[in-house]
């Protein structure tokens, strides 16, 4: 599979957030399994800005973005011609819509968020870091 992690996943893992040990399991799953992970350029920026706040350490906060990246099959940015779609669309939240656009236009098979019930309506299925493992196990049974 062709993942588009969401920020707040990455967030889990790099600051040992609440839902931390469910990004860890779902980083290992991909990589057991071949998945590819992506993230934006977008929630790059978005990380560091946190990481920064956070962590109040610059260079601590480029180490995040180091580990993010090392985890990540691409990165991926966000086209004018995502931007212009996703202005049309209908969303609850323009930066979700914008992750959508952009895994759409790079033929990514589902996004992966603590939010799932912000891409309701996406056009790509978005579940849980717990959730797409159990489905995917499921279906491979």
């Amino acid at each position: 599979m062709r993942i588009l992690v969401d920020t707040n996943v990455f967030l889990d893992l790099v600051l040992r957030r609440e839902q931390c040990q469910d990004a860890i399991k779902f980083f290992i799953w991909c990589k057991q399994h071949r998945n590819q992970t992506y993230v934006t350029s977008m929630s790059l920026r978005d990380i560091e800005y946190i990481a920064m706040k956070k962590l109040h350490d610059k260079k601590k906060a480029n180490q995040v973005l180091a580990d993010v990246y090392s985890i990540c099959s691409k990165v991926i940015g966000v086209s004018a011609d995502s931007a212009i779609t996703a202005i049309y669309e209908d969303y609850k939240d323009f930066e979700d819509e914008l992750l959508v656009q952009s895994a759409k236009e790079e033929l990514l098979d589902a996004i992966v968020t603590n939010n799932v019930k912000d891409f309701k309506n996406s056009k790509l299925p978005a579940y849980t870091p717990k959730d797409i493992i159990s489905l995917v196990s499921f279906k491979e049974i």
